[in-house]
């Protein structure tokens, strides 16, 4: 489980997510980091089968959100090493914490099947 968050930490640093609208590196951060606080404010809702399966719908379309600003991060210019350096150190702080604070409900990603496969389908369209 831990590598399944940590990856899922990871694509949220590399790639960014967000809306409309991404012009730099930095806005495809902060609006990646805003969909995955979504998608955790989601599983916290998940209390039993019935609540999985609507998560999972919200899952998948918060899915398609980062789809989409992966695109757009993707038709950016590649950035300097030293400006990767420079968003990693900005963002590690903040990526470490969501990282403690989602623990425990991607745990929830295990006990209830109809989650697990939204998440994988949303982590396949992310590539």
């Amino acid at each position: 489980m831990r590598r399944v968050l940590t990856a899922a930490i990871v694509s949220v640093l590399c790639v960014s997510c967000g809306g409309g609208g991404i012009n730099s590196y930095e806005d495809g951060m902060e609006a990646q980091a805003k969909i995955m606080e979504e998608m955790v404010d989601v599983l916290k809702g998940v209390k039993d089968q019935a609540s999985a399966e609507k998560a999972a719908s919200e899952i998948e379309a918060l899915g398609t959100r980062m789809a989409d600003v992966i695109a757009q991060v993707k038709e950016l210019p590649p950035p300097s090493r030293e400006r990767m350096q420079a968003i990693a150190e900005t963002y590690g702080a903040d990526g470490r914490e969501f990282q403690s604070k989602a623990a425990a409900q991607m745990m929830k990603l295990a006990e209830y099947p109809a989650l697990s496969e939204a998440w994988m389908r949303v982590m396949s369209n992310m590539q």
